[in-house]
């Protein structure tokens, strides 16, 4: 009985002990080691698989396929350019007169007020004339003291004029003495002077009038051309005082169906401006229409604003319709060249460079070097596609106008596409509808414009 119940306990004292070596395989033999190993486990069952899918996008990004550039085009053409120069200025009467008092005093008449039409003579205002009245009837007194004077003076001389000769005839014969003569000779000279000094007091008396009735004149302020009145600045009543300088009253002006435009040209640009050139602008009031401008001339004196150096061209208008007044903004661009039928490219190909898509265009890195050590001043190089690869083209430049540039030389005919861009091909709907050439080619986006006709 004692063996028979052994050999069941045997068996399960195996089957524990292979049960532990299980346990203790797995990291499961007791509370403890299960608290010292359970973290590490649960660790590598995350990690691992972490590390084989990060294996699998390495791969997968190792072994895809190179980017394929999409390039943006646009066609050379024939057409005109014109190459402008833009400046601001100011619109101005062509003869405008400012209108003054040179007469101090309160206003008594105010005649005229803005937008009115004068002619030449028409009285504007007038200045109080009472101390002028004041002042012509003293020196009109004057001038009477200073005639009677003269007359004094003209009497005197005819009572020694005679006393002179006779004592001339007197002493001839020695009746009298020299003394006498010399007293004679002597009276006589003071009647003349005393008449020359009543003739000039007479002529001060009458100048003296003469100002006084011509500032009588100039109280009443008349207009001294035909025209319109622009600024009125003086209100009755108000006291006007013309000492150091006039002050101004009205502003008129001739005519504005004919109008200046003074524009400040920058430094930079105005050795393009010469007198002669056609211009247009537009004003701020008006901002669908455009006004036509002649170059009268370029003035030689510089203006300096905030260290910014400009000289001054002043251009005339036409104003037919008087849509234009004075002192409008205008913007305006001066006609410098004009190219009939020249063969045009978009700046944008000039600008191009194939060192930012070298990678996967096929053009060598020595070939974009080379071709950006070609360029000059004159001599630049574009780029068109040939067999679907980077090809440079030397051309020589002329004038441009901002947008378009005119080739004066250069291997290149009207409709030829060139790059003017490169782009990736999921980075805009236009681009991404145009990259599904075949593998390894580079897709084109033609731009939009004439350029790409």
């Amino acid at each position: 009985m004692g063996r028979a119940d052994a050999g069941p306990r045997y068996a399960t004292d195996a089957v524990s002990g292979n049960a532990a070596a299980v346990a203790e395989t797995l990291g499961l033999a007791g509370a403890a080691g299960d608290r010292r190993h359970r973290p590490t486990r649960r660790t590598l069952r995350w990690v691992v698989p972490l590390i084989v899918a990060a294996g699998a996008v390495l791969v997968l990004w190792l072994r895809r396929a190179p980017e394929v550039p999409v390039y943006h085009l646009a066609a050379a053409r024939r057409g005109d350019l014109k190459v402008t120069v833009t400046a601001t200025g100011a619109l101005a009467p062509q003869d405008t007169v400012y209108v003054g008092t040179e007469v101090s005093g309160v206003i008594d008449v105010v005649a005229a007020d803005y937008n009115d039409r004068v002619t030449k003579g028409q009285v504007l205002a007038v200045v109080n004339t009472d101390q002028l009245q004041a002042q012509i009837q003293q020196s009109r007194a004057s001038l009477a003291v200073a005639r009677a004077a003269v007359l004094q003076a003209e009497a005197t001389v005819a009572e020694v004029a005679p006393q002179a000769a006779r004592a001339e005839s007197l002493y001839a014969k020695t009746m009298i003495s020299e003394q006498d003569l010399e007293g004679a000779r002597a009276a006589h000279a003071r009647a003349g002077a005393a008449h020359a000094s009543a003739i000039a007091q007479l002529e001060g008396a009458q100048a003296a009038l003469d100002v006084q009735q011509t500032a009588l004149r100039k109280a009443t302020i008349r207009a001294p051309i035909s025209g319109l009145v622009l600024q009125r600045s003086v209100e009755r009543g108000r006291t006007v005082t013309a000492a150091f300088q006039t002050p101004v009253l009205f502003v008129l002006a001739a005519d504005l169906s004919r109008m200046t435009l003074s524009l400040d040209v920058d430094e930079a640009d105005i050795g393009q401006v010469a007198e002669g050139q056609t211009a247009e602008f537009s004003v701020d009031a008006y901002p669908d229409s455009v006004f036509v401008a002649s170059v009268r001339s370029v003035r030689n004196a510089a203006k300096t604003v905030n260290g910014v150096v400009t000289y001054q061209a002043i251009l005339d208008v036409a104003n037919p319709d008087l849509l234009l007044r004075p002192g409008m903004t205008a913007t305006a661009r001066i006609a410098t060249a004009l190219a009939h039928d020249a063969l045009l490219v978009p700046n944008a190909a000039l600008r191009f460079s194939p060192e930012a898509a070298v990678e996967g265009t096929g053009v060598q890195p020595s070939l974009a070097a080379e071709a950006a050590a070609a360029t000059s001043a004159r001599q630049r190089m574009v780029w068109t596609l040939r067999a679907g690869e980077l090809a440079p083209v030397p051309v020589t430049v002329g004038m441009s106008d901002g947008q378009w540039t005119e080739l004066t030389g250069g291997d290149l005919e009207p409709g030829t596409m060139l790059v003017v861009g490169v782009g990736d091909a999921l980075s805009s709907p236009a681009a991404s509808a145009s990259a599904t050439g075949p593998a390894g080619r580079p897709s084109v986006v033609p731009m939009g414009g004439r350029g790409a006709r």
